[in-house]
């Protein structure tokens, strides 16, 4: 039966090779689009920082009686300051324009409360009202030393506690977070897409084109047909997904590299994904697209053409999507039971591999529990192959 299977399969397989647009969607374009994607973020906010850093600011200070504030202001970003009256539609219509608003007759030795008016639908309006908070919390720091110098005192002298954060999770586990959060969520995504489409074009596809029937009347049993497009359609999610997976470290690798440099974020640890990690990842992707394949062929095989078995297939996908949404932030869960639940515990397995926090009991309840499903999805699917329903529904 098996055998047989695999003919089904490699005649599918075939098939996917000969369409150069599914070629392209599957191999191509996630290397291209991942890097693309995060490049064009990280350009983006880097162009936008870089033009926030070089505009010189129109700033009105109001009640400001203490010069020693634009000096330190100064040392935050390039300004000049404004005359005049200064409304909140003036602000508005301006995105370099903001209020800086200290109380009448106030005092360095008293109490202060400080406005600043800006727009925050403007990024340089929003930066530049960062800035001067920056700039107010050293001005604060400034006039509390003078007032503790008074008293012989400085502001170490109370500094009554030293924090010392130590990091203790495992050397190779540390800087990982990141990578656990984004790469089970894109995996599952992109295996879900890529089996989507594909499934459906095997399944009801073919009842469109009515090429199922002259399948169905060939010496193969139905069982290994319906075991043949599992295959080949996991066959094809797998290989999109490991394409996804090799654009997500380039472009994470960019974008960490170009982060790392202006100082905005730690390097991102690669080094956790040494090859025994890479296998036990690909294995867990081999079950999420077996799960993933499974269905969609079940689902593809009850409907009676493409624009039907979209509509069984779209609220899965959905519900996929927001699983896949709400593990993001998840850890990797002390609950076994959790790895029994499927399509969460590969999004689990996977974090564990990533974070170097894998057992060998997670891993087996994960691989037992999808194995499980994927057999009983196989053989439903099997048995409607097996009746004349599967012909009847192609009417």
């Amino acid at each position: 039966m098996f055998k047989d299977a695999l003919i089904i399969f490699k005649k599918e397989l075939k098939n996917l090779f000969k369409d150069f647009r599914t070629i392209f969607a599957i191999f191509i374009l996630p290397m291209i689009l991942m890097p693309a994607i995060f490049i064009a973020i990280g350009y983006t906010a880097t162009a936008q920082q870089k033009e926030a850093v070089e505009t010189v600011y129109n700033i009105k200070f109001v009640n400001l009686n203490d010069e020693e504030f634009k000096n330190i202001l100064s040392q935050f970003i390039d300004y000049k300051e404004v005359d005049g009256s200064i409304t909140e539609e003036n602000i508005q219509n301006s995105d370099n324009l903001i209020v800086v608003e200290f109380p009448e007759n106030h005092s360095v030795n008293s109490k202060m409360n400080v406005s600043i008016l800006y727009n925050s639908l403007k990024n340089k309006s929003s930066f530049a009202a960062n800035m001067v908070r920056n700039a107010l919390n050293e001005y604060e720091s400034e006039l509390a030393n003078e007032k503790l110098v008074e008293h012989g005192l400085t502001r170490e002298d109370l500094d009554l506690i030293a924090i010392n954060q130590v990091d203790v999770a495992p050397e190779e586990s540390q800087g990982t977070d990141f990578l656990a959060q984004m790469i089970p969520y894109f995996i599952l995504i992109y295996i879900m897409a890529g089996s989507m489409n594909i499934g459906l074009d095997t399944t009801a596809g073919e009842k469109e084109r009515g090429s199922l029937s002259s399948i169905l009347v060939n010496q193969v049993s139905r069982t290994s047909i319906a075991t043949g497009k599992v295959l080949y359609v996991m066959t094809a999610g797998i290989m999109n997904s490991i394409m996804t997976f090799i654009g997500l470290i380039v472009a994470f690798s960019f974008m960490f590299r170009l982060a790392s440099d202006s100082g905005g974020m730690p390097e991102m640890n690669l080094a956790v994904l040494t090859p025994d990690r890479l296998l036990g990842l690909l294995i867990a992707m081999i079950t999420v697209a077996g799960l993933a394949s499974s269905i969609m062929v079940l689902l593809g095989s009850l409907a009676r053409n493409m624009k039907e078995g979209g509509g069984y297939i779209m609220p899965f996908y959905i519900f996929v999507i927001i699983m896949g949404v709400a593990t993001m932030q998840m850890e990797a869960s002390g609950n076994l039971g959790m790895y029994l639940i499927p399509f969460i515990n590969s999004v689990f397995v996977m974090k564990d591999f990533i974070t170097a926090q894998i057992s060998a009991v997670k891993f087996l309840l994960m691989l037992v529990s999808n194995a499980a499903v994927i057999t009983l999805m196989i053989f439903g699917i099997a048995r409607l192959y097996n009746s004349e329903k599967i012909l009847e529904s192609t009417e």
